[in-house]
């Protein structure tokens, strides 16, 4: 097994903050379809009977607007949660994999934030080795996913199981932006940075990768565990010593950033 110094806390932060919104927009929903029924029950009452009423129902109808809008953001909020929440699953699966499949001379530290000068980013996962650095990108696209890892505008498609299709940015651009950042913390240090490897991983088991020129770039998750175990066969370019002094030294970057 290797070793993990961090786990995934961006999109579990993110979770509780919607989970805290839906509590909050529950209940609102109840005091504002509540005192919706009131006001429009009491106008009704007052127009018919006392031949008044007319701003009760006025109130009535804006609470009643105001409601409407709180069960739409509700609804997006409902499935904003379901999809972070399919993320996190997904990110976490890579995450105990890498975790239980390489060896105990590998380092991972998942949802590592990296900041140098004014440009920081979030890595998915960095896994520290003896033969390099890999810079790993999960995505969770479902369905067939075709595009051409040397274009970077938004050329990809992702078509839906239901058959829908929609556009996608090239995510090899994300993860060469991360190995950019990394690199530029790496000259700060006396180790080795060249060899620092961009994956991109469709973790979705339903992923159908028609992906060109995706070779050591787009891969399952499956397939990265298989490439990284196999730059254990070629000569190491760190020590182990140096391995876990890199990895380490991430580790407190991010604690002080």
């Amino acid at each position: 097994m290797a070793q993990t110094l961090t786990n995934e806390r961006n999109l579990l932060g993110r979770q509780e903050a919607i989970e805290q919104e839906l509590r909050l927009l529950k209940r609102m929903r109840l005091i504002e379809w509540g005192a919706a029924a009131l006001f429009v029950v009491a106008g009704l009452v007052w127009k018919y009977g006392l031949d008044k009423g007319f701003f009760l129902l006025f109130i009535g109808g804006a609470l009643v607007f105001l409601a409407l809008g709180h069960e739409a953001r509700r609804k997006e909020s409902l499935q904003e949660h379901a999809d972070t929440e399919s993320m996190r699953g997904a990110k976490e699966a890579v995450a105990r994999l890498l975790d239980e499949k390489l060896a105990n001379d590998h380092f991972i530290l998942n949802d590592l934030r990296l900041k140098v000068g004014r440009e920081k980013c979030w890595i998915d996962h960095l896994v520290v080795a003896p033969s390099g650095m890999f810079v790993v990108n999960t995505l969770n696209w479902d369905g067939k996913i075709v595009g051409d890892t040397g274009k970077q505008a938004y050329t990809w498609k992702i078509r839906a199981p239901g058959g829908q299709v929609r556009p996608a940015r090239n995510p090899v651009g994300r993860a060469l932006r991360e190995r950019r950042i990394l690199c530029n913390w790496l000259k700060g240090t006396n180790l080795i940075w060249e060899r620092v490897f961009p994956l991109v991983v469709l973790a979705n088991p339903n992923a159908d990768i028609q992906v060109t020129n995706a070779e050591r770039r787009v891969l399952t998750p499956g397939q990265a565990v298989t490439l990284i175990n196999d730059f254990c066969f070629e000569k190491p370019v760190l020590s182990n010593a140096e391995v876990e002094k890199l990895a380490r030294g991430l580790n407190e970057q991010q604690n002080k950033a």
